[in-house]
């Protein structure tokens, strides 16, 4: 099978998001050529060769926590830069197939021309549009752009060739909305094991916490409202008076840092909540490593209860015990008796099981036991196969169901 060219366009920067980087190394290590378009912060170089991913960075960068309209007109300058840039490497070589990553759905039209050049159209929905900006955007706007996000995942959807999404809840929705069985692929965000190795799982703490090992809770990723981090950090203020040893650790960035800064200190536990800034991929394992459980409180706002978490898969392998939010996502991936359900926006329920697994390392280790077994059928090497079949069944050109059907 001669190599798959592919070019992936993110809205994001590389090779920091790990999504698209995890995809694309996967590209690569079957043999196929991968080219990255994305944005550029200011200490990048416009071109470079990572892992042997060409990268090309255009002008651009992203802020967070701006207006709606602002991020619009950021998604269209960067569809119009996208598009010539991938127009231009494709007509020097062509790509076999394109491979875009929302948000928002609509940059996929940045791979117009080379499509009418034969080129194959991949869009990866890893947020739905019309449940994410309804949870975004409030007030009387509100209708109107999620009608508007709703036309235009439509048009989106059918402009491609292929639809990659990445968990059932999102399947569902996008077959409820029209689109084919067939063009739909499910590619979870497993954790690639060659940045969390087995070799760097912790040994389950069968000690009492105390002052020089205390019990930490970590939680690591975008840091927003809608991710409910102010719940864990309630929670943690809750949880002290019958646990004292426990710290909550917090890595990423975000718009809603000040607040919950503002909030830690209100409640008199800054001295047990810790930030960090986001770092290179590669050293995200030395931050989960060190976590006792990992919490997940995402909020039920139509959007991230349907979510599952990178994070989930990645304490699962890493063997970290979660508690997380009772939610449509979680459930569709976990049993029951694999991690601690608590009620959305409920610091109480949350801070009582923190309290009960602080207590009781035993039910820690048969939470990691449950979670690893549910999570193996969904590991990285599996959804990695995936992604190269259907890579290889669009460079035939063949039908998208068809090829679906018959590899995957």
């Amino acid at each position: 099978m001669e190599p798959v060219r592919v070019c992936a366009i993110t809205f994001d920067w590389y090779p920091h998001d790990p999504l698209v980087r995890r995809m694309s190394d996967a590209a690569i290590d079957a043999g196929h050529e991968v080219d990255v378009i994305c944005l550029r912060q200011s200490d990048e170089a416009g071109y470079e060769v990572f892992n042997s991913t060409r990268i090309y960075r255009v002008p651009m960068r992203r802020g967070f926590g701006r207006s709606f309209l602002a991020t619009l007109l950021d998604w269209c300058w960067f569809l119009l830069l996208a598009a010539v840039a991938v127009t231009r490497l494709h007509l020097k070589r062509p790509y076999d197939v394109i491979h875009v990553h929302n948000m928002p759905d609509f940059l996929v039209f940045a791979a117009f021309i080379p499509r009418l050049f034969g080129a194959k159209t991949v869009l990866e929905i890893q947020d739905v549009s019309p449940e994410m900006m309804a949870a975004r955007v409030t007030g009387r706007l509100r209708p109107l752009v999620k009608w508007l996000a709703s036309m235009q995942e439509r048009i989106s959807t059918r402009f491609a060739n292929h639809v990659i999404t990445v968990g059932w809840p999102f399947e569902q929705l996008l077959l409820a909305r029209g689109v084919p069985p067939g063009k739909i692929t499910t590619v979870l965000n497993s954790a690639d094991p060659r940045l969390f190795p087995a070799s760097r799982r912790p040994s389950l703490h069968l000690k009492e916490p105390d002052s020089d090992r205390p019990f930490t809770v970590i939680y690591h990723g975008t840091l927003a409202r809608r991710t409910g981090l102010d719940v864990a950090i309630r929670a943690l203020a809750l949880a002290r008076v019958d646990a004292p040893h426990m710290r909550l650790l917090i890595h990423g960035r975000g718009e809603f840092v000040p607040y919950l800064q503002e909030l830690a200190a209100s409640l008199g536990v800054s001295d047990s909540v810790g930030f960090s800034e986001s770092c290179p991929l590669e050293e995200v394992v030395d931050f989960v490593v060190r976590g006792d459980v990992g919490i997940i409180p995402y909020r039920c706002d139509g959007f991230e209860e349907l979510v599952l978490p990178t994070k989930a898969y990645e304490y699962s392998w890493m063997h970290v015990p979660i508690v997380a939010s009772n939610t449509v996502g979680i459930r569709s991936m976990f049993r029951p008796e694999s991690l601690v359900l608590c009620e959305t926006e409920n610091p109480r329920s949350f801070a009582d099981a923190l309290v009960d697994l602080y207590r009781h390392p035993e039910k820690r280790a048969r939470l990691i036991a449950n979670a690893a077994a549910d999570y193996m059928p969904y590991r990285w090497e599996n959804m990695k196969l995936r992604y190269c079949q259907l890579l290889a069944a669009l460079q035939r050109k063949r039908f998208p169901t068809e090829a679906a059907s018959e590899q995957l």
